[in-house]
């Protein structure tokens, strides 16, 4: 059974979500190829885990609505070309468009009918959009809304990451309920679980709080700097360190603050970090993992990969009161109200410090969260194979002959 998947705005295996797709579909006995970016020091073409990437030249980085029209199209032409590496033989296949942007599926439109389409929404772009300081109504705006409309009108089956999502396809996208399935986004447990602190990393600080994701103006980093300024003065006592691992278009802007405030010795910035097992021992050397993402249409309805990868390792979660933080980290989270800002992150940093039996009450909670929430990676392998059996029952009854 012939799969392609699509994806533009993250290479493989750097976005997390395609590649355990990819890696769960063909341990299933699906053909799995992937269309993906390539990164620096990427090959063309390369088998991972069972399945092949089909790698086209990394798009320009788009600034503003323009520049990411322009990334979007140069995109599309590079997809479209890709296809013709494709070693897909049989006359039917599986479909699986991942967003963003939401016209992936145009470079196939004139493809074979003979094709179960799966649209797989892993970012809402109107709000990302507007979360960045887009207008609403404006002509971007109401553009970015007629697309995702017409992704969900293009697909035979829609693949969202949360209840949120599937609400919104619901209502927004007029997509019957039984033609939506819910898959989480999952650490895997042969890399992701508690493993000792590395003190060298830990640089012998009283109380470690660790920061894991891209850096952009939503994401709330300065927030977090903000807080660790605040905690420094709070609790003179303490030595505090913060590792921001991550980067993105807001990283300069973050580092020129952090030298600001003079955190130099407190915020270390490490980079983006492509070693999976590396994150983890950063995380599992840090006291407490921090989501300083602030409240907005976009955050609110979205669930954090970070969050799932602190709790794995076995650090209790700090962020802000959002409704997808509480599903996914629960009682292994402490909160705090987005009115209170910045200065309420940091008054609970430093409760967390001087409260080292509750900070441990909530590290034992966290290592049994994904568990005992149904949010482990099998129960997202099994979700995903939920829907691809429904994908291929539609083909067998279209005349598939799989």
């Amino acid at each position: 059974m012939p799969v392609v998947m699509v994806v533009q705005n993250q290479g493989v295996p750097q976005d997390v979500r395609v590649a355990s797709f990819g890696r769960t579909l063909a341990r299933a006995g699906y053909a799995v190829e992937i269309i993906a970016p390539a990164r620096r020091g990427q090959a063309a073409e390369e088998v991972i885990d069972g399945y092949a990437v089909h790698r086209f030249p990394q798009p320009p980085d788009g600034a503003g609505v323009i520049g990411y029209g322009w990334e979007a199209v140069v995109s599309l032409w590079h997809i479209v070309r890709a296809r013709s590496r494709l070693q897909v033989g049989a006359p039917w296949r599986i479909l699986h468009i991942c967003n963003p942007p939401d016209v992936l599926w145009a470079p196939f439109v004139t493809s074979s009918s003979q094709m179960i389409r799966i649209y797989d929404h892993h970012d809402l772009a109107p709000e990302l959009y507007l979360a960045k300081g887009g207008r609403p109504g404006s002509a971007a705006h109401r553009a970015l809304l007629r697309m995702e409309r017409w992704a969900n009108r293009w697909a035979d089956l829609v693949i969202v990451p949360n209840e949120s999502y599937a609400a919104i396809t619901v209502s927004r996208g007029h997509v019957p309920a039984e033609r939506i399935h819910v898959v989480r986004n999952a650490p895997r447990a042969d890399v992701w679980h508690p493993v000792a602190p590395d003190e060298s990393l830990r640089e012998w600080a009283d109380f470690v709080v660790c920061y894991v994701g891209s850096i952009g103006s939503q994401d709330g980093v300065e927030e977090l700097i903000r807080a660790m300024s605040s905690v420094r003065k709070t609790d003179v006592s303490r030595k505090y360190l913060c590792l921001v691992v991550g980067s993105g278009a807001a990283l300069a802007g973050s580092q020129e603050l952090a030298s600001s405030l003079g955190l130099t010795d407190t915020v270390r910035f490490l980079g983006w970090v492509g070693d999976a097992s590396r994150v983890r021992d950063i995380i599992a050397s840090s006291d407490l993992g921090v989501e300083p993402c602030p409240s907005n249409a976009f955050n609110d309805s979205s669930t954090m990969i970070k969050l799932t990868e602190y709790l794995a390792a076995g650090r209790p979660v700090l962020a802000y009161d959002l409704p997808e933080h509480r599903v996914t980290a629960g009682d292994a989270g402490l909160f705090v109200s987005p009115s209170l800002g910045y200065k309420g992150l940091a008054r609970a940093i430093v409760e967390l410090a001087r409260d080292r039996p509750k900070l441990k009450a909530l590290g034992d909670k966290a290592t049994r969260r994904l568990t005992e929430a149904g949010l482990s990676d099998t129960n997202a392998e099994q979700a995903l194979l939920r829907i691809y059996d429904q994908a291929t029952a539609l083909a067998q009854s279209r005349g598939a002959s799989w």
